[in-house]
């Protein structure tokens, strides 16, 4: 049965497995990429690292092609058997990859803010807000640990900044 599935790809190599499987193979392939919201390396960057979203049947004569792709080291699945994912998932996933690259992300933190993690281990202390990470949707802070500068990744939600919030232009 088509469906769409998770693929696991080496390392940087979700793109070759892209073109691979859609010019020589035909398979519908999705691989949501975002643009980095700040820093000096404004570009692209794969939303789930090493991961693709391959719309494809299992028992097709094409499987054992598909499934040996150059770049591609397995599918997702349990106990010898892969999970499909839902059309509707794959849509919510577009829809937001959709939402961010057209400029409905807005940060919540500028670089060089002060801010005050709220929760978790680092909880009450202050920072300066470096970057975001959002492939690991997390925010690079540095701390002042021990009389030393440190970065550490936290997640967005834990940091308190001095700015008020701007919401996310996009809905869920």
């Amino acid at each position: 049965m088509e469906a769409w599935y998770v693929a696991k790809t080496k390392t940087h190599k979700e793109r070759l497995v892209e073109v691979y499987l859609t010019e020589k193979l035909g398979v519908e392939v999705f691989l949501p990429l975002i643009r980095h919201p700040v820093g000096r390396k404004a570009g692209w960057e794969p939303l789930f690292p090493n991961y693709i979203f391959c719309f494809v049947n299992p028992q097709s004569a094409d499987w054992p092609a598909i499934r040996w792709a150059q770049g591609l080291s397995y599918f997702l699945g349990a106990n010898e058997e892969l999970v499909p994912l839902s059309d509707e998932l794959i849509a919510h996933i577009k829809q937001r990859v959709s939402c961010w690259n057209e400029g409905g992300y807005v940060p919540s933190f500028v670089s060089g803010e002060q801010v005050t993690v709220t929760s978790g281990p680092f909880s009450g202390l202050e920072g300066i807000f470096q970057r975001y990470v959002p492939a690991r949707q997390r925010c690079q802070v540095l701390l002042g640990i021990m009389g030393q500068l440190a970065k550490v990744e936290v997640p967005a939600e834990v940091l308190r900044g001095q700015l008020p919030y701007r919401e996310l232009a996009c809905a869920t």
